[in-house]
């Protein structure tokens, strides 16, 4: 029974580890506008530093929205301030869309929501307590 309970509790940590994956990806601006929804793109959105995945959206299916905001952008400005409240309810209509990552600005103001950059080939450094 011991056994069971550590295979589970191993099954639900990796579970949450990739769950959370996502706050590993980092996005440049430049990285992000090549998710535009064309040539076979996937569409990605930023909205407050996260990167949403919209290509399952109808809405979304061009790689424009309404004839006013492209893909492969960060639409922040334009959620808040331009689309109806109703509707996007102030961006929390992004939290039924799958999140793929962070931008780089947001990563670097909350470095715990991204991965630490490590030196290519660096070995981790292993502290032993005296």
């Amino acid at each position: 029974m011991t056994v069971m309970l550590a295979g589970s509790a191993a099954a639900a940590e990796k579970k949450s580890a990739e769950k959370d994956a996502w706050k590993k990806r980092v996005f440049t601006a430049e990285e992000l506008q090549k998710y535009n929804g064309r040539d076979g793109q996937p569409v990605y959105a930023a909205v407050d530093g996260i990167v949403y995945d919209l290509s399952k959206s109808k809405y979304w299916k061009t790689g424009t929205h309404m004839k006013q905001h492209e893909a492969g952008a960060d639409l922040s400005a334009d959620i808040h301030e331009k689309a109806p409240k109703g509707i996007h309810k102030d961006g929390k209509i992004l939290n039924k869309m799958p999140k793929v990552g962070v931008t780089e600005e947001y990563a670097k103001k909350k470095p715990e929501a991204s991965a630490v950059k490590e030196k290519a080939g660096a070995p981790k450094e292993n502290k032993v307590k005296k």
